[in-house]
């Protein structure tokens, strides 16, 4: 669900600028705010350049409960998602902020502090009881959010992994994201592609060392096996990327018959059959 203009009338009065507004996402803007996700997010190490990924695929899935852009003199120069997140205790109506960017160009303005209240605000009159984000406590705490030990985000660092409840308590127990969160990064996904072009039965040496490598063993796409070849796990690629999934498993089922077929391994191989 989308806000516009009431939405506006409300909380102007907490813009740093009197040329900017923040309103609602249009289907209009949709190019706009991946454009401008992407530049926000390139620069920085940390981020996999999969942010406008994430927020397409909450778009589609219906899940980007609130999308919010910042326009100053008319450009769109900022956006800010929030979507729901489970929680193990079986916790509702609380959602994860993000992402959130600003063109650099625009950075140090006070308007990701703008898009964040705002945001926070309007969940927060729709009937959120909540709201966890993954970001650094010392930038976000001046809005309430803070560290909580019962609430964990697997596979992130709990000191990074903060909350604000906005009624009630906290939850206790562990939270998922949306699917749409489930991404991997252009320089994973060349990986993919060559393990599943390198396929063999019997799994593929691979050099252990390598970054995507790494993140696809930390994500458990990819097993590490005692010889230190690896072997793909389709069934866990196709909650990150149903089409190599696809393909992983087309290639798999391939290489089993011509592994099962001793003249169409002679043929593979250069043997006599």
């Amino acid at each position: 669900m989308f806000f516009s203009e009431p939405f506006l009338k409300i909380y102007s009065e907490s813009l740093p600028d009197n040329n900017m507004i923040i309103r609602g996402e249009k289907p209009s803007d949709i190019e706009l705010i991946s454009e401008t996700t992407k530049i926000a997010f390139e620069d920085y190490s940390f981020s996999h350049q999969t942010e406008h990924f994430i927020i397409r695929d909450l778009r589609d899935a219906g899940a980007l409960t609130i999308s919010l852009v910042t326009e100053v003199d008319g450009r769109i120069v900022g956006h800010i998602a929030f979507s729901p997140i489970t929680v193990s205790d079986g916790t509702t109506n609380w959602y994860c902020l993000g992402p959130v960017s600003v063109l650099p160009d625009y950075q140090g303005h006070r308007i990701g502090t703008a898009m964040v209240k705002n945001g926070l605000a309007l969940l927060k009159s729709m009937g959120g009881k909540g709201c966890v984000l993954v970001g650094l406590p010392t930038y976000y705490i001046r809005f309430g959010f803070e560290n909580h030990p019962q609430l964990i985000l697997e596979g992130t660092p709990q000191e990074v992994f903060v909350a604000k409840p906005f009624i009630g308590r906290v939850p206790n127990g562990t939270v998922e994201f949306h699917q749409a969160f489930k991404q991997l990064s252009v320089v994973e996904k060349d990986t993919i592609a060559d393990v599943i072009i390198d396929y063999d039965i019997g799994g593929i040496r691979v050099d252990l060392a390598n970054p995507a490598i790494e993140s696809l063993i930390e994500k458990e796409i990819l097993i590490e096996m005692p010889d230190g070849k690896v072997m793909m796990r389709t069934s866990v690629l196709e909650d990150y990327d149903s089409y190599f999934a696809k393909v992983g498993q087309f290639r798999a089922a391939e290489m089993s018959r011509v592994h099962k077929n001793p003249i169409l391994t002679a043929v593979k191989y250069g043997t006599n059959a």
